[in-house]
């Protein structure tokens, strides 16, 4: 337990990467530019916008610059490999659980105000419907598969170098574009969409939420004979 506790002190010393860049270098621009367009423009309608994605995609890439940089780190310090795993999913859960609470408030502080500009950032149709536990769930569990699909890919390279990126991502092109051909062939398409607008946003979540879970079995077994 100690050594886990101290795989999360590491990653707490890097405050730049786990809660400076997210919120400031991605999530805020992202505000300022729209709040910007949203006082000029001023739509009657509202302007709807997707910039609070941004903060999922830098959760990835703290997903992916955990593993690069303080895993070498580590087990420079004899941190065993199962402890250097655990601490860091205690520390992704930790920042998801901050991050999904953080949002959550800015989307009912955000209400039907909408900053006074008629900005509709934080509070989305569709995603922001359900009671508030449904609405944090969406925003966990999307942090959470966000930060271990990028941890998974550096596990992979860790795991088989180069040669295991090179494999994976024309497989995945491959497979995706196979699906998606035999979705247009069969006229597929409709009853997709058709599936997912009958799902609610944190249910979709959920799915998500497995994938993670799956993620970080698969990234658990390959950072435990991974090369430095």
């Amino acid at each position: 337990m100690n050594r886990i506790a101290t795989v999360m002190k590491i990653h707490a010393k890097d405050k730049l990467m786990w809660l400076i860049l997210p919120w400031c270098l991605g999530l805020l621009p992202a505000f300022l530019v729209n709040f910007l367009i949203g006082g000029i423009v001023q739509p009657e309608e509202g302007l709807y916008t997707g910039g609070l994605a941004s903060i999922f995609v830098w959760m990835m890439v703290v997903g992916i610059v955990t593993l690069t940089k303080s895993f070498p780190f580590a087990l420079g310090l004899s941190i065993r490999r199962t402890d250097f795993f655990l601490g860091t999913l205690m520390m992704i859960i930790v920042v998801c659980l901050g991050s999904s609470v953080v949002l959550l408030a800015l989307s009912f502080l955000e209400g039907d105000w909408a900053w006074g500009v008629g900005l509709h950032f934080f509070k989305l149709p569709y995603l922001s419907d359900g009671s508030l536990a449904e609405q944090w769930w969406t925003l966990f569990a999307t942090a959470f598969h966000m930060s271990f699909l990028g941890f998974g890919i550096v596990a992979v390279y860790r795991r088989f170098g180069r040669m295991g990126l090179f494999i994976m991502f024309p497989v995945i092109f491959v497979g995706g574009s196979v699906l998606a051909l035999l979705c247009t062939y069969f006229g597929w398409w409709a009853d997709i969409f058709n599936w997912l607008s009958g799902h609610s946003a944190a249910l979709l979540a959920s799915w998500l939420f497995v994938g993670a879970v799956i993620y970080a079995l698969l990234s658990f077994f390959m950072i435990r004979k991974a090369t430095v």
